[in-house]
């Protein structure tokens, strides 16, 4: 598969972030108006980063977008993503979880997740993120912004748990907000005792990517910062100073943790970029890898490579003929962090 060229992904990068926006998608009298363009032109393709550096193609979710990916006390893989089925308006922009029992080769279907005690006006939530507990249940983050208030509040991150990994219930109050700017993407990981969350900065206006003379004095999102908060129960976060990375890089993706590091896998002009961090604050340098897609979700595999998912480029004809899965991919470009390395991956020399 070739790399994504800059021009394209910058183009995908906007459509990503703007079609996965706080309000609903285009209804015509209520039912999802397909015809447009939208975030089911996108599927979530699911990847093996093998450790000489080497991605090989799995799966893919179809009609879906931003992934997120966890190992359950039992040893399954739990995937998350929106979901945008082409027939079933119920299930449309829907949260979706499916389950593996091999290593991300094999999937079940798509299964919306049930949620209860989401307060009235509030958007079904999006952009979910899971966290496996201690406890062996699950949390559910997910971004959410109450609706149909002239944009008095902005999104920002909640939670649900769920013992069953199917059915949520939503965990009262706010995971965490940022008075008078809009805070969606979460990423969380727990990590030696402490839950670390990240987000990109989106600046102030509704959307990232409108341009700035349509959005008045709105400021724009800063390049390379990302928010990060922690806290010890992974409800009540306190916000630490913000993370850097380098110009181009979005804190957009996904955290995980391997009890010495933590990483984050996140979305750039340049294609998707890995680092690690010993507390959550200090970063490596970013090292990029030639994978398609954007927002990732990772999970470590038990034979040392990491398992991605990420949402696809907007579906084209050409992409149909690429050929069919387990193509073997690029490796990893050469940019060598300054410290730390992420789950046995080898960047080649």
């Amino acid at each position: 598969m070739k790399a994504i060229t800059k021009p394209i992904l910058c183009v995908f990068l906007t459509f990503l972030v703007s079609s996965h926006g706080f309000s609903q998608p285009p209804t015509v009298n209520g039912v999802p108006n397909r015809s447009q363009s939208g975030p089911w032109d996108n599927d979530v393709d699911v990847y093996r980063l093998s450790p000489d550096g080497t991605a090989k193609e799995l799966a893919r979710f179809d009609r879906a977008g931003v992934p997120t990916v966890a190992r359950l006390a039992d040893g399954r893989l739990m995937a998350a993503h929106q979901y945008f089925p082409e027939t079933n308006d119920a299930e449309f922009d829907k949260v979706a979880v499916h389950f593996c029992r091999d290593e991300g080769k094999t999937w079940s279907p798509p299964e919306v997740i049930s949620l209860s005690g989401l307060p009235d006006g509030m958007r079904f939530p999006f952009d979910p993120t899971l966290v496996p507990l201690p406890d062996g249940r699950v949390r559910l983050y997910f971004t959410s912004v109450k609706q149909f208030d002239a944009g008095r509040t902005k999104p920002a991150i909640y939670s649900a748990v769920s013992s069953n990994t199917l059915d949520f219930v939503v965990e009262p109050g706010l995971r965490f907000g940022i008075e008078g700017r809009p805070v969606i993407d979460c990423a969380v990981a727990l990590h030696n005792g402490t839950f670390h969350r990240f987000s990109p900065d989106n600046g102030t206006g509704e959307n990232p990517n409108v341009p700035q003379q349509q959005q008045g004095n709105a400021e724009r999102p800063r390049d390379g910062v990302g928010y990060h908060a922690v806290s010890k129960d992974g409800l009540h976060f306190t916000r630490e100073p913000d993370v850097l990375m380098g110009s181009g890089a979005r804190w957009l993706g996904n955290a995980l943790s391997d009890g010495k590091y933590l990483y984050f896998f996140g979305t750039s002009n340049r294609g998707m970029w890995m680092s690690s961090s010993i507390d959550g604050t200090t970063w490596t340098r970013a090292r990029t890898f030639n994978v398609q897609g954007a927002d990732p979700g990772a999970a470590m595999l038990k034979d040392g490579g990491v398992l991605l998912l990420a949402t696809s480029p907007p579906r084209r004809g050409a992409r149909a003929q690429q050929g069919g899965l387990n193509r073997p991919q690029p490796a990893l470009r050469q940019r060598q962090p300054a410290g730390g390395g992420a789950a046995g991956i080898v960047v080649n020399p």
